[in-house]
């Protein structure tokens, strides 16, 4: 694509892009509460502050306004309705990684990355393990693996980790053809604090952003915080592209947020690269 045609000048002037920056944790301070208050009082302070972040949550996205009831009941239907289950090699990424900024202060941060190979080879953005001091990878049995070592490449907001392991369920990838639009897809993450969780929709277009390298393609699957790294699949269960964030889109000036994401032929040398160190 001209790096200044249409689409290019499109992002370069919207206003409503997102970009997801780790998709920290948010950990909160509360003050003691005093003796005297009472248990209910706290029980029903504590409620009130979750339903209150929940619906945060949920309503601060914008253009997203399924319940997470329905997003849940959806992706079990979707990977009941798969011959093969597209979340099984989708993994959960915890960090700890050094404040920007400082050289002793740490925070703690997640997201999602998704297993290539047997033995241990995880795909996810550059933004979710920047800065990492070390990081641990949970697989949905619930089985936990330390990082041995990772690699990243900025511009494309893609890196691998690698793993000490054997027989784990790894996503085929296609990398012989990017998705074209209008193709149905699917993406596995772990949004909103929820674990693996499959949601459908289509390839929207192909796009240009200012300092990203490799083609990017927006699509309206519901994409939330928390997805950054998250695989997305064609419906013969390949995976063709990595998300890193969102954008928000309306021409008449609604805004309707679309997920992006990047091919994952642009990963393909950071895999064989470790796979040929390993």
């Amino acid at each position: 694509m001209d790096k200044d045609g249409p689409l290019a000048e499109d992002l370069k002037t919207s206003a409503g892009s997102k970009y997801f920056a780790g998709d920290d944790e948010l950990i909160d301070d509360f003050e003691e509460a005093p003796a005297r208050s009472s248990l209910l009082v706290r029980v029903v302070a504590f409620v009130t502050v979750i339903a209150f972040l929940g619906l945060v949550a949920v309503t601060s996205w914008p253009g997203r306004e399924i319940s997470m009831a329905d997003l849940v009941r959806e992706s079990f239907q979707l990977k009941k309705d798969a011959t093969t289950n597209p979340a099984q090699a989708v993994v959960l990424i915890n960090v700890v990684s050094r404040k920007p900024g400082s050289s002793v202060a740490v925070e703690q941060k997640t997201g999602t990355g998704f297993n290539v190979d047997p033995g241990g080879v995880i795909v996810t953005n550059h933004h979710v393990i920047e800065n990492a001091l070390n990081m641990t990878i949970t697989f949905p049995d619930g089985k936990i693996y330390k990082a041995v070592r990772w690699l990243s490449r900025p511009e494309s907001d893609l890196a691998v980790i690698v793993l000490q392991a054997a027989g784990l369920p790894a996503a085929p990838v296609n990398t012989s053809w990017p998705p074209a639009p209008g193709d149905k897809i699917r993406v596995a993450g772990n949004p909103l604090a929820f674990n693996n969780i499959v949601v459908e929709g289509n390839v929207g277009r192909y796009l240009r952003i200012n300092d990203m390298e490799g083609k990017i393609f927006s699509m309206d699957a519901p994409i939330y915080p928390g997805n950054s790294g998250s695989p997305v699949f064609d419906m013969s269960g390949r995976v063709v592209g990595v998300v890193f964030g969102t954008m928000g889109e309306g021409n008449d000036g609604s805004e309707k947020a679309a997920g992006l994401a990047v091919t994952i032929d642009e990963a393909a040398d950071l895999i064989k690269s470790v796979k040929n160190t390993t």
